[in-house]
């Protein structure tokens, strides 16, 4: 008998410790459900059953995305329906106006009808949409290798962007308006009177020169009043003394009855006349600079006119200068830059977004041509490798080649040119003269198509797996499509542009013809309706498809994954029992070496 080691008790505690670790993988079975809590349990079962729950997800997505397809195609079917309820009403519309009995008033009334009818359906066709998407008037436009942030560059058609940026002006816009000594010299005494009645006109509003007794501020011609203090003079002093009161009596009405040169004490002034030499008939100006209340760009400053061609003894002058004017005269350039952004993405050969070989930036009058070789630059003319180039090399090459046309005196309406990121930043400091003065930016993506008149075409993902799609496509259903669509001139048009008339009806030859137009019409909108609803039959035994492969799907990985609770509670109560034995065995197997105690006695 031994006393150091007690192998009966070291096998009653290894088999009691197996039976409580076999007991409580049991208790955590029972308790979740599952018969596979960790890889440990079942490595193969784990694998095949993680496999199975990506594809019942997948089903799951793949059941809403069909039951979302489904809806679209209810949403388009129910508006085409409307479609189809307007149009039987113009058919019969067009049918009454063949009538020998109808006058021409009667038909004018009926085109009146049809034309709104047509106005209608072009707004069905331009609103339906469902999630944002429009569904009747065709696939979205493509995406141009650049957006430009600058809502005065606008799309011009066949993939082309183009506008002037200008920035905000800085400065007021003004006028000098120039008065010598023949002004001063002019008689209040002759009859009639060589100053009294002169009139003039300033920005739509005709002055006229009052001297007598005071009026009221309106002349009896109709006119606002210029009340000066006059004299007729034949000395410099007198004549001074006239302009100079003139000039102050034409600012105060100007500012008075003119908003935009009211409050314009800061900017609007008089330099006076003076007598600068003793001997009588020296020749002298006065000068009065009127000046906008608000900031003008040169654009504004013409929308302000001034005529002295009743009062051809003031000269009106470009501020500071000897040239004669007949409007404002605004800032070409402004202390306050505006800047434009260009933002591209991606790489040369990444997607629609960005420039591919035959794309061209056209920057204040320097064409920037992007290919796969150097080659064709001219005095106007650059051209970019994008041949393995990452869009922020490009981005450097079309800066570097900005730069350097600006440093040769080209692109002198852009004030400075940066890049950050994959945006490239153009300012400039032209304000709006309504012509050419700002910054002129054109983008031509050659590859760009407005798919306006091309029928919108959806890949619906409707399965589990990446290749499992459907491409449903609706057709264009605007009034032009169908052939009722006329412009102005009464041309019909092509899809994807909007009705300015309807179909014609006003005499009763056009009329029959409306009619069979109509009966095309129904016809189309008739089949795009009929294959709708023929998708929505196949989806809806998809959803059922779905629905039955999910079933069994989920029921094959319960087999794998769920635990069997009732063989499982009889395993737990085995092992409970065997707990049990062991606990009272180990007991019994530390009695044993106390035994050697009787032979020590």
């Amino acid at each position: 008998m031994k006393i150091n080691h007690n192998i009966q008790a070291l096998n009653a505690y290894r088999n009691l410790a197996q039976n409580m670790n076999n007991t409580s993988k049991s208790l955590e079975k029972l308790s979740s459900g599952l018969r596979i809590n960790r890889a440990a349990d079942d490595a193969a079962g784990l694998a095949i059953s993680e496999k199975m729950r990506s594809q019942i997800k997948g089903l799951d997505i793949a059941e809403r995305n069909t039951l979302d397809a489904i809806s679209l195609i209810q949403t388009g079917e129910g508006a085409l329906n409307q479609t189809h309820e307007i149009l039987q009403r113009m058919r019969e519309l067009s049918v009454q106006a063949s009538n020998g009995t109808l006058e021409e008033q009667d038909r004018t009334a009926i085109q009146n009808e049809v034309d709104q009818l047509t106005f209608e359906i072009d707004r069905i066709a331009d609103t339906t949409q469902f999630n944002q998407k429009k569904l009747l008037s065709g696939s979205e436009q493509g995406t141009a290798f650049a957006e430009v942030n600058s809502s005065q560059v606008a799309y011009a058609g066949n993939g082309t962007w183009q506008g002037t940026v200008n920035a905000a002006p800085s400065k007021p816009a003004s006028v000098d308006l120039v008065f010598d000594q023949a002004v001063g010299a002019l008689s209040d005494t002759t009859n009639p009177s060589q100053i009294e009645g002169k009139t003039f006109i300033i920005n739509n509003k005709k002055y006229e020169v009052v001297t007598s007794a005071a009026p009221t501020n309106i002349t009896t011609n109709g006119n606002i009043a210029v009340k000066v203090n006059w004299t007729t003079s034949t000395t410099d002093a007198g004549k001074i003394s006239n302009v100079n009161n003139l000039m102050t009596a034409i600012k105060g009405a100007v500012e008075l009855n003119d908003p935009v040169f009211k409050d314009t004490v800061a900017n609007s002034k008089i330099t006076n006349a003076t007598d600068s030499a003793p001997a009588e008939g020296t020749p002298f100006t006065g000068k009065l600079t009127l000046s906008s209340s608000n900031n003008m760009s040169v654009a504004d400053g013409k929308k302000v006119s001034f005529s002295f061609t009743g009062f051809n003894q003031v000269k009106a002058y470009s501020p500071d200068t000897t040239t004669a004017v007949t409007t404002l005269v605004g800032s070409p350039v402004t202390t306050t830059s505006a800047s434009t952004q260009l933002t591209f993405s991606g790489l040369p050969t990444a997607s629609d977004a960005v420039p591919y070989a035959g794309d061209e930036l056209i920057i204040d009058g320097q064409t920037i041509r992007f290919s796969e070789r150097t080659s064709g630059s001219t005095a106007t003319t650059a051209t970019i490798n994008i041949k393995d180039k990452n869009i922020f090399e490009v981005l450097d090459s079309i800066k570097s080649v900005l730069e350097t046309k600006k440093a040769g005196g080209a692109v002198p309406a852009m004030s400075s040119v940066d890049v950050v990121g994959s945006t490239l930043v153009l300012s400039t400091d032209r304000t709006d003269d309504g012509a050419s003065n700002g910054l002129d930016i054109s983008l031509k993506d050659v590859d760009f198509e407005a798919n306006k008149d091309k029928d919108l075409e959806l890949d619906m993902h409707i399965g589990a797996n990446a290749s499992e799609t459907l491409k449903i496509t609706i057709g264009v259903m605007d009034a032009a499509k169908l052939g009722l669509a006329r412009a102005a001139d009464g041309s019909y048009l092509t899809a994807g542009v909007n009705a300015v008339q309807g179909v014609d009806v006003s005499s009763t030859e056009a009329a029959r013809g409306a009619i069979t137009r109509m009966d095309q019409a129904i016809r189309m909108v008739s089949e795009e309706r009929s294959k709708l609803g023929a998708i929505q039959n196949r989806l809806e035994h998809t959803t059922l498809n779905l629905q039955m492969s999910n079933e069994n799907l989920t029921s094959a990985e319960s087999r794998i994954r769920d635990t069997d609770m009732a063989k499982e509670m009889t395993n737990f109560t085995k092992n409970n029992i065997l707990n049990q034995a062991g606990q009272a065995m180990l007991a019994q197997a530390n009695q044993l070496p106390q035994g050697i105690l009787q032979l020590l006695k």
